[in-house]
C-alpha cells in the first residue's frame, strides 16, 4: 500500500558545530516550527520552558553550536542557532541552515567565465560552496560531502565575471538562481542544486482533495514568447525564435550585466547567449496553462506523499476536474512550513508555483 501523509510528533536536539557531536536534547518542547524553501535560506525556532532545563539552557552558544529537529524519529532540519531570548517563563532558539555559512563569508577569489573558461551554472554553483566555502578552511561545519550538484547534458553554460571582494559566496551564488535558471535547496544538510527544468524529483499526484484550499486553473497571457534575447546590456545579444502560432512577435529580454567579456562577448559566448534564450522561451507558446495552489495551503492527512518527499523543487501533477477548464498540470515544490504546538498538534503547510514550460527528465 503506498505510504500517506501522517501526522508527526518532534523531538529536538542540541549539536556542536558540524553535526556531528551530540550536546544535549532540551524537553519538554513547547512549539517547534521549520521549513524547507527554495532559493532562499530556511529557518527554525523552537520554545522550551525555562523550568524544565535551566542548566543546559544556559550553556547553548549561538553558531557554536546546531539546531537539529526530528519528526517521529527522523532529522528533518538542522542549522547553526542564530539567536537565543531568555524570558522569564522559556527560551526561545532561533537558527537558519547551513546556507547561513556562505552568507557570512566574502568571496575573496574572482573569476571570468568569459570564452573559453565558460562553465555550467551548475558546476560554477558547486565550485562556490564547495571550494570557496565549505572547504575553504579545513571544512569545519562538516558540509564538503553534503554539496550536491544535479548535472545533466548540455545545461546550459554561464560568461559571467565576478570581481574579488564583490559578493559574499551566497550573494553570488544566489544570482545565479536568480539570473540563469538555476534552483537550489537545503534538506536536513544537504545542498541541493539544479537546472531549473530539471524534474530530477518527482513525488506522486496530489489529489485536489487533499489540500485545505481548493486551486484554481490559470491560462498565462504574460508568459507567451515567440522570441528570446539574453545579453549583457553592452549592444549585443544571443537570440532565439519558435513559431508564433499566430501570437506574431512577442519578445523575451533577459539582461546578465556580469556577462561576457569587457572587450566585447567573442561568437562563442553569444551562440551560447542563444542556446539560454532558446532554454528560456521553450514551452511558451501556446500560452502556458496551469494551476495554482493558494499559498501555505495545509496538506491533509491521507495525502500521497511523507515528509522525506517534501523537497523544494520537486516536481508533481496535480488534476483537476471540477472546474469549467479541467487540466492536468505540473506543479513544483516551493516552500514548505512545519508547525507543532500543544494542545493543537502538527500542521503542514505548503507552497507550490508552475514549473518551466519545458521538463528535463534525467
Amino acid at each position: 500500500m503506498p505510504a500517506s501523509f501522517a501526522c508527526g510528533a518532534h523531538r529536538i536536539f542540541i549539536y556542536a558545530r558540524g553535526g556531528v557531536t551530540p550536546i544535549t536534547e532540551l524537553a519538554p518542547v513547547s512549539s517547534v516550527r521549520w521549513e524547507r524553501i527554495r532559493d532562499e535560506i530556511s529557518t527554525a525556532a523552537c520554545s522550551i520552558p525555562a523550568s524544565a532545563c535551566c542548566e543546559e539552557l544556559g550553556n547553548l552558544r549561538t553558531i557554536l553550536h546546531e539546531l537539529h529537529i526530528e519528526r517521529n524519529g527522523d532529522v528533518v532540519w538542522q542549522g547553526p542557532i542564530t539567536r537565543i531570548e531568555y524570558e522569564h517563563d522559556q527560551v526561545q532558539i532561533y537558527a537558519e541552515d547551513i546556507l547561513w555559512v556562505p552568507k557570512r563569508m566574502v568571496l575573496e577569489q574572482g573569476y571570468s567565465q568569459a570564452y573559453p573558461n565558460m562553465y555550467s551554472v551548475v558546476s560554477r554553483m558547486e565550485w562556490l560552496m564547495r571550494d570557496q566555502c565549505y572547504a575553504r578552511f579545513g571544512d569545519p561545519w562538516n558540509m564538503v560531502p553534503h554539496v550536491r550538484a544535479l548535472h545533466y547534458a548540455n545545461e546550459p553554460k554561464s560568461s559571467r565575471i565576478t570581481n574579488s571582494y564583490q559578493y559574499t559566496v551566497w550573494e553570488d551564488f544566489d544570482l545565479y538562481a536568480e539570473d540563469s535558471g538555476a534552483d537550489y535547496t537545503v534538506v536536513n544538510r544537504d545542498l541541493f542544486m539544479f537546472d531549473t527544468h530539471l524534474a530530477w524529483n518527482i513525488i506522486p499526484e496530489l489529489d485536489e482533495n487533499f489540500i485545505s484550499q481548493f486551486p484554481r486553473v490559470v491560462e498565462y497571457g504574460n508568459e507567451v514568447a515567440t522570441r528570446g534575447f539574453v545579453t549583457n546590456g553592452l549592444g549585443q545579444a544571443g537570440i532565439a525564435t519558435q513559431p508564433d502560432m499566430g501570437y506574431g512577435v512577442i519578445d523575451h529580454l533577459i539582461t546578465r550585466q556580469q556577462d561576457g567579456n569587457p572587450d566585447g562577448p567573442t561568437g562563442e559566448e553569444i551562440a551560447e547567449w542563444s542556446r539560454s534564450a532558446a532554454h528560456a522561451i521553450d514551452g511558451r507558446v501556446p500560452a502556458p496553462v496551469g494551476v495554482v495552489i493558494p499559498a501555505n495551503s495545509t496538506l491533509l492527512p491521507g495525502a500521497p506523499w511523507t515528509i522525506d518527499m517534501l523537497i523544494p523543487g520537486s516536481w508533481f501533477q496535480i488534476n483537476i476536474e471540477s472546474l469549467c477548464r479541467n487540466v492536468t498540470a505540473w506543479q513544483r515544490l516551493h516552500h514548505i512550513q512545519v508547525t507543532e504546538e500543544a494542545p493543537s498538534g502538527e500542521t503542514v503547510q505548503f507552497t507550490a508555483v508552475s514549473p518551466p514550460m519545458s521538463m528535463v527528465v534525467p
